[in-house]
């Protein structure tokens, strides 16, 4: 029996002359939401961890063909900025992701690579991983 999961994003912002109220960035405001067709995306599996970065150096936490393909959830929910690829070397050309304290993204995943994760400094930082198999 399929199970489902209803992703939306919405994005909001006021015009960039909004004045002190939160200005935007761009001439009008903007107001966009987008949804799967039908708003529901089916998910047969799901897995989910938290993963600790224990240090400066690239960790594995997705490894290819683990799953199939997927929708991926990764949100930083530490203070410094985390650096998310494909490769086990984490320089800036091979990094997919630059993820800001407090920054997700969420995107459908073909699950061909390993992905890794590096903090940009310190220990501890967490990186919380969702994947929504198809």
């Amino acid at each position: 029996m399929s199970k489902y999961i209803t992703p939306k994003l919405t994005i909001k912002a006021n015009g960039n002359a909004a004045g002190t109220t939160n200005p935007g960035p761009s001439t009008i405001a903007i107001d966009l939401a987008a949804a799967p067709t039908g708003g529901l995306s089916t998910v047969t599996a799901m897995l989910t961890k938290i993963v600790v970065v224990a240090n400066q150096t690239h960790q594995l936490f997705h490894v290819a063909a683990s799953v199939g393909e997927c929708h991926l959830y990764l949100k930083n929910t530490s203070d410094v900025t985390l650096y998310i690829g494909g490769n086990a070397d984490m320089g800036s050309a091979a990094r997919t992701l630059e993820m800001a304290a407090g920054e997700f993204c969420y995107m459908p995943w073909a699950d061909d690579v390993d992905l890794y994760v590096e903090a940009a400094s310190g220990s501890n930082k967490n990186l919380e991983y969702f994947a929504f198999i198809k």
